[in-house]
């Protein structure tokens, strides 16, 4: 069988047989193998079914963006061979594609390699995609090293596309031929592309720093107050905010003032860093065109609670006004209160979702897809009104079918969630409508919801529910990202695997919690759900630590905390590679001693 052409063969290997097929343990086969294993553990069938349609993907994400000149760059050295491009998100799920011509447009058609397919390992076993995104490295996989018989005479060549500041695999580029047009140039193609990609993606990362460098300068000038600009794995702050937060409450402050920077231009809003210390922030949006890249946050005040009441000392900080009291929170027993688990972001959500719902109005849900919007109501709606009935309303639906359901209830009070309003038809939006004021005047309506998933490239004003349903539901509430409460982590993570697990509740050391902190969530709660059902499956008890998490997390590079910082880990990095891994040329070639060295490598985690 063929594999991974950019191995060597060794002549002492073992076969390993799956089912009626074999591959060969020892050199490249080792690998297919190995992704073999994964396969069939995943319950792929190697004689097939249908590849499975996700849909909803980001066709207009800031990956295909700039993706797609590479892509037809590509056709165009390629003309002559028989070949698609495609690119796939971090999912394995596909983006876009371009053919060389349309005969192998037509070939490609019949194994669904188009926009919404999943290539996910765990969805058609061994391939192009999601072996690459399993792995985190570039694979050439010819012919039978497939694991799905249908994608046996095609050659498949595939690179992983990365965040050049993150490390976090974005996507993968994807070259697909037949067997007989196969050459190992295609990976080194497709390397070579890829990381033109990620040249493009830095390229647009640098043009946002310099955006957020730049208005950092402008409000730093304008204030004496404390300072913070964030931005995706960039923190820029002034040493008033430096003295007065430390790295933890730096981080929760940018969190909160991220999310409010997605609601609303400019923002003030309170933060409870700690039951002591409550700091009132004052947030800017900061745009570059139409996409929101970061946030200005100002500190307005500092309330330390009162030393008699905590024993607590107010510290003074020149400049900046600190109070002192005992204020509403200074009875509370921090201790066993479980609110105190979950950060300011979301104790601010859940109690403007209470007061919606013990208001029984008609909110609109926004947030992207995974991050829990569905069930932030469902569980409000059950501690509020436990007796009352929920219905759930989608495209598709049949009227008669829905008011069937609603007459079911008899008197019975009903609140409705209403999922994918953007999708519905007229017709369908005039019935739901007609349902809503008929449930409503006859006083058994508590509430209703719309459920609206935006993407991260989406403008915080886009609404996409269904012009004729505004008059209907009033206010929005927005859900955050996992991205912006990553201290919700532990509490999160112990109450899903509590809720997973079969037998005792394994847990998860500090170290493994804090890679878990540094990634960037893309599929929020739903991915971390998925994340730690892996990690069970590998450690179905005992202690769990970094090599239980997937490879896309586990390798994840940390986020840097600042301009200079980033650089300066990457030159580290960077010199490494350059010397083979030898500290002692690359302290020199950097100019620094080998103290110097070890002691950045131990700060960036290198």
């Amino acid at each position: 069988m063929m594999g991974i052409v950019d191995d060597t063969d060794g002549d002492d290997r073992k076969r390993v047989r799956l089912g009626d097929r074999d591959a060969l343990i020892g050199g490249t086969d080792e690998f297919v193998a190995a992704s073999w294993l994964r396969s069939q553990a995943a319950g792929v069938s190697p004689e097939g079914g249908d590849i499975r349609y996700i849909g909803d993907v980001d066709v207009a994400s800031r990956l295909v963006h700039y993706a797609q000149p590479v892509l037809e760059k590509l056709i165009e050295y390629t003309e002559d061979v028989p070949l698609s491009v495609a690119v796939s998100d971090n999912k394995g799920r596909v983006l876009s594609r371009l053919d060389t011509n349309s005969a192998i447009g037509a070939l490609v058609d019949t194994i669904s390699l188009a926009p919404g397919f999943s290539y996910a390992e765990s969805e058609v076993g061994t391939n192009g995609v999601g072996t690459v995104l399993e792995s985190g490295r570039s694979v050439h996989i010819v012919g039978a090293a497939h694991f799905h018989e249908r994608f046996q005479k095609y050659s498949c060549s595939g690179a992983p596309i990365r965040d050049p500041l993150s490390g976090h695999i974005e996507g993968v580029l994807d070259l697909t031929c037949l067997v007989e047009h196969s050459t190992p140039l295609l990976h080194s193609f497709v390397r070579s592309a890829a990381s033109t990609i990620e040249t493009a993606l830095l390229n647009d990362r640098e043009l946002n720093q310099r955006i957020l460098f730049n208005a950092f300068s402008k409000m730093e000038a304008k204030t004496r107050s404390p300072l913070l600009v964030a931005g995706k794995n960039v923190l820029i702050s002034t040493s008033k905010a430096q003295k007065l937060f430390d790295a933890d409450e730096q981080r929760i402050i940018v969190q909160h003032a991220l999310y409010l920077a997605e609601r609303a231009t400019k923002a003030t809003e309170e933060i409870e860093l700690s039951p002591q210390r409550i700091v009132k922030i004052r947030t800017t949006r900061i745009s570059s065109g139409k996409t929101v890249i970061g946030v200005g946050v100002s500190i307005a005040d500092l309330t330390i609670i009162d030393s008699a009441v905590h024993g607590t000392t107010v510290a003074q900080v020149p400049q900046f006004n600190i109070n002192s009291g005992s204020s509403a929170v200074a009875g509370r027993n921090y201790d066993s209160d479980p609110c105190n688990e979950v950060s300011s972001v979301w104790k601010s959500v859940t109690s403007l979702t209470r007061d919606a719902v013990e208001r029984k109005e008609n909110v609109v849900v926004i947030g992207e897809r995974g991050a829990g919007k569905e069930k932030l109501i469902r569980d409000m709606v059950c501690n509020v009104h436990p007796s009352v009935t929920v219905v759930d309303i989608e495209p598709g639906f049949l009227t008669n079918d829905m008011k069937s359901e609603m007459s079911s209830n008899g008197n019975r009070s009903v609140y409705v969630i209403l999922r994918h309003p953007e999708r519905l038809t007229t017709n369908e939006t005039t019935s739901v409508k007609k349902v809503l004021s008929d449930i409503s005047s006859q006083g058994n309506l508590v509430g209703a919801a719309a459920m609206v998933t935006e993407t991260e490239s989406s403008e915080p004003e886009d609404n996409p529910l269904h012009r004729s349903l505004r008059g209907i539901f009033g206010r929005s509430i927005q859900v955050p990202p996992l991205r912006h409460r990553t201290n919700d982590l532990p509490y999160l993570v112990r109450q899903i695997l509590n809720e997973i697990s079969d037998n005792d509740v394994p847990e998860m050391d500090s170290e493994t919690l804090e890679k878990l902190s540094t990634y960037s969530w893309p599929g929020n709660i739903t991915e971390l759900r998925h994340t730690l059902s892996e990690c069970l499956s590998k450690k179905p008890s005992g202690m769990i630590e970094v090599e239980d998490l997937p490879a896309s997390i586990r390798l994840s590079s940390i986020h840097a905390s600042g301009i200079l910082e980033h650089l300066e880990r990457e030159a580290i990095v960077k010199s490494l590679e350059e010397n083979d891994g030898n500290r002692m040329r690359t302290a020199k070639s950097l100019g620094i001693a080998r103290s110097s060295l070890y002691r950045k490598m131990k700060i960036y985690k290198i």
